[in-house]
């Protein structure tokens, strides 16, 4: 018999990143695709992670930032896909001129 999997919704939160929201079966591999989201190595943020919040049986199509029904890849609709992409890279921007200026050790 073929085991169905379960499409588990994680807010995945790590100090020096944005909260990532990923769809996965399991704690593991939300950190592993919230690790790709943030288009850093898994090994850095694996230890640092945190689970904000974990929905079981999440709606499909619908933004799980802003609501709106969309037709996409879950979890969020394109535009909020590129904000938090967008915000990530400012946060990693910002946190680069901080370690320059010598503001962050």
């Amino acid at each position: 018999m073929a085991k169905k999997s379960r499409e588990i919704l994680w807010e995945v939160g790590c100090e020096g990143h944005t909260d990532a929201w990923v769809v996965a079966e399991n704690w593991e591999l939300a950190t592993v695709e919230a690790a790709a989201f943030w288009d850093v190595p898994w090994a850095k943020v694996a230890a640092r992670c945190v689970c904000k919040q974990r929905i079981p049986g999440a709606p499909r199509n619908v933004c799980c930032r802003c609501g709106r029904v969309y037709y996409g890849p879950a979890p969020m609709c394109g535009a909020c896909r590129e904000t938090v992409r967008t915000e990530e890279y400012l946060l990693q921007q910002a946190r680069r001129r901080g370690y320059r200026t010598g503001k962050l050790a």
